[in-house]
């Protein structure tokens, strides 16, 4: 077959031919041969592509494939073609149709595809489905971990074991550890939290701590037992300028993590992949490129793709800004805006991936003055998918939203900093943006004590919370632990985690082994210094 890549350059050739004999006999001279396009294949744009081959022809042994020419008119001696381009289109959605060239030549490469990142034989779906479903292409409810696939035996490991939907059918989490273990050194303080995953044999943490003046990120393992794995505290940024996060992600053979620094003069959102000892797979990857801050980065994995979110004030005020990227830490198209500010800043956003959407929670306001808005966009392309929904009523000042995914919604939590009860909330909604549960008080401080700092942990039929409360007057702050039903309904009284002077805030939670529940926080016990803690919970079967 013979497809003529520059037939529009022969006719526009022809044209100019014709346009020049239409004028008049007294200022035309005697015609002029059209000219070559090509003299050997290296002058063909496409030469070098064995999938769409482009080689210099000689256009009269091709006749059939040109259109009829205008009367006494010359085809150019020689004109570039594609000759026999490659379709490796099989119409098969569960294969991932490639042309591959050199060194080998071209031809067709059908591999899967979605992804087996866990190992276990059992592959995620396609975005957008659910796993088994027909037309998924795969069957597993949690590719990030090798124990999770149908069929397989629910023990307690914090992940759904069967996939029918529950993680760790039935069972409670109790605290595990009579002391927690602190995990930034006495070289760098304060220190903050940043993020906390497992990877099946250690944890990573990560945090930012303050030396010399200046602001870099550290990492440190943890082993399951909760000690650290040496090189203890390993710095993760080299550049002299400061650094902040950072939020991290095991996808099942590794880890995505995201931050923020202003090596470039101005903060900017960043990201990379680590392998699962902690070290880096690929140079860091800067995601925005534009004047002002960007800040507040959060990340989210939606089965194929990381996808960054943060706020950004380019355009004067503080928007929510989004970023795909590949698993091999390559950004997919381009920034993508997810919010318009309507009179105040967007900030804080926090994103989580559903079954075919990517919800995104975010502030709005300033000082006194503060609503939540969440919003969902499809999951592949981040273009809206939901009406902009209020969370909250702006009769208190709510702030610092988290999201996750429970089997069939998402969970929006917050704390409030004014108002008759300075507690802990969340509220629910579906893919579309349709609210399931009305914002509803997770945690009931007695009196004139807050609660705030949500994370959560999600189960499927219940959700885990952790959060930081002032209640027991122990100068200070504690942590504490409720589980409540998906409708937000409590299932266990509070259960408080820390016992020590002044504060213990901010944590971050994540499903460790046999069910453990590992917890990331900053605690102030020691002299007042800020520094960054481990404790645990243990899961309890019924």
């Amino acid at each position: 077959m013979l497809v003529m890549r520059s037939r529009g350059l022969v006719l526009a050739i022809l044209a100019g031919a014709v346009a020049c004999g239409s004028r008049s006999e007294l200022d035309v001279g005697p015609a002029v041969p059209p000219k070559a396009e090509c003299d050997v294949d290296s002058d063909c744009p496409g030469h070098d592509d064995p999938c769409n081959l482009a080689t210099c022809i000689d256009p009269k042994e091709h006749m059939d494939e040109l259109p009829d020419l205008p009367a006494g008119k010359e085809l150019p001696p020689r004109v570039c073609a594609v000759l026999d381009p490659v379709d490796c289109d099989d119409n098969d959605p569960c294969t991932a149709d490639e042309c591959v060239g050199l060194p080998m030549g071209a031809h067709c490469s059908y591999g899967p595809s979605t992804f087996d990142l866990d190992g276990d034989g059992h592959r995620a779906p396609l975005p957008g489905k659910m796993a088994g479903e027909e037309g998924s292409c795969g069957d597993d409810c949690n590719d990030a971990a090798e124990a999770a696939f149908p069929g397989n035996t629910e023990v307690c490991d914090g992940v759904d074991n069967d996939c029918n939907g529950i993680v760790d059918d039935g069972a409670n989490f109790v605290p595990l550890d009579t002391q927690p273990s602190r995990i930034s050194s006495d070289s760098i303080t304060p220190a903050e939290p940043g993020g906390l995953a497992f990877s099946g044999d250690s944890y990573i943490s990560t945090y930012t701590g303050w030396k010399d003046g200046g602001a870099d990120m550290y990492q440190t393992r943890i082993l399951p037992s909760g000690e650290k794995v040496e090189p203890i505290e390993q710095k993760f940024t080299f550049q002299n300028a400061d650094s902040y996060g950072a939020p991290i992600v095991w996808i099942g053979d590794r880890y995505g993590i995201a931050w923020q620094d202003r090596r470039d003069g101005s903060y900017e959102a960043y990201f990379t992949v680590l392998k699962s000892d902690g070290g880096k797979a690929y140079p860091d990857t800067r995601l925005s490129f534009a004047a002002g801050f960007s800040v507040n980065v959060d990340l989210a994995w939606n089965g194929t793709e990381f996808i960054v979110v943060w706020q950004d004030d380019r355009n004067g005020l503080f928007e929510v800004m989004a970023q795909r990227v590949s698993v091999d830490s390559v950004p997919v198209g381009s920034n993508i805006t997810l919010s318009n500010p309507e009179g105040f800043d967007d900030e804080a956003p926090a994103v989580a991936s559903g079954t075919s959407s990517v919800g995104v929670a975010w502030a709005n306001g300033q000082a006194g003055i503060q609503v939540l808005r969440f919003r969902t966009f499809q999951q592949t392309t981040l273009e809206p998918r939901s009406e902009l929904m209020t969370v909250t009523d702006g009769m208190s000042e709510a702030v610092y939203p988290s999201v996750v995914w429970n089997e069939d919604r998402y969970v929006i939590s917050w704390f409030v900093r004014s108002g008759a009860t300075r507690a802990v909330y969340a509220a629910t909604y579906d893919e579309d943006g349709v609210v399931v549960t009305p914002p509803t008080a997770v945690s009931q401080p007695p009196g004139n004590a807050a609660s705030r700092y949500p994370t959560m942990l999600a189960l499927g039929d219940r959700l885990l919370f952790v959060y930081a409360d002032d209640r027991d007057g122990n100068s200070g702050y504690e942590l504490y632990t409720r589980m409540v039903t998906s409708e937000l309904l409590p299932l266990t009284g509070e259960t408080r985690l820390t016992n020590a002077p002044f504060d213990s805030i901010k944590p971050t939670a994540t499903f460790g082994p046999e069910g453990n529940v590992g917890i990331l926080f900053r605690d102030d016990r020691e002299n007042g210094a800020d520094h960054v803690w481990f404790t645990r919970l243990a899961c309890v079967t019924q």
